[in-house]
């Protein structure tokens, strides 16, 4: 008797090439990703509002929105992996959009297979514990996250997410049970080097609140002192 398969990461990919969209679709989908794609950051952030993906594959120039004002708004919703395609292969603008925006950098034209390798090691690294199925988790009886819309439900009431407070939440919730370094939470949530571990403090001070957490009997954002936070995993 089998049990049920994993559910397979759901992948955003913005190109305002059509041949691009189309070819790297049907690449992707053949090796089992689910993919969404939209010719532009408008689109692509219609599509999040609705269900935030696994990982962004985003092209940098693109009419209107370009590739690095998308990665900033998608990183608004939560902490996802993203990689960014371009044909400049200036080092100064690789070194901007790895610092600040993306995760992974390709040149246009790339290989496939290469492009593919960096999209699994991403995903291994980004969701240690499986993937969420929907935008929305579950964490209790008591708790819902709503990642998509930015909203925490607990206690029959809404409450609203700031970006960065939405990024911390997920960053901790899809490494639930690990204890995750402050230093790496820094760098996760401000990549410019502009946040600080009073800034840290404040915002899981913030978040405890919303999700009627305590630090003394905390239910969900465990501390661990001089090392950093951990999401409780049941």
């Amino acid at each position: 008797m089998t049990g049920t398969p994993p559910p397979s990461p759901l992948l955003l990919l913005v190109d305002d090439d059509r041949d691009i969209l189309l070819t790297l679709r049907l690449q992707l989908e053949v090796d089992g990703f689910r993919v969404v794609t939209a010719p532009d950051g408008a689109r692509a952030l219609e599509l999040v509002g609705r269900e935030l993906p696994h990982l962004a594959i985003v092209d940098l120039m693109m009419p209107g929105m370009d590739g690095f004002t998308l990665a900033a708004r998608l990183r608004e919703q939560a902490d996802i992996p993203i990689v960014m395609l371009t044909a400049i292969d200036a080092e100064e603008r690789k070194i901007e959009g790895l610092s600040r925006y993306a995760d992974d950098y390709m040149t246009k034209p790339f290989s496939y297979g290469e492009l593919r390798a960096r999209i699994r090691n991403l995903l291994a690294r980004a969701w240690p514990q499986g993937f969420f199925v929907t935008s929305t988790f579950a964490v209790d009886e008591d708790l819902t996250i709503d990642f998509a819309r930015r909203v925490a439900l607990t206690g029959g009431e809404e409450r609203s997410l700031t970006p960065t407070e939405a990024r911390l939440l997920h960053l901790l919730t899809r490494n639930r049970g690990r204890i995750l370094p402050s230093e790496l939470i820094l760098d996760r949530l401000w990549p410019d080097g502009g946040g600080s571990m009073s800034s840290l403090w404040e915002y899981v001070r913030r978040l405890r609140e919303k999700l009627g957490d305590t630090p003394e009997a905390p239910r969900y954002i465990e501390s661990e002192r001089g090392v950093g936070y951990r999401f409780r995993a049941e």
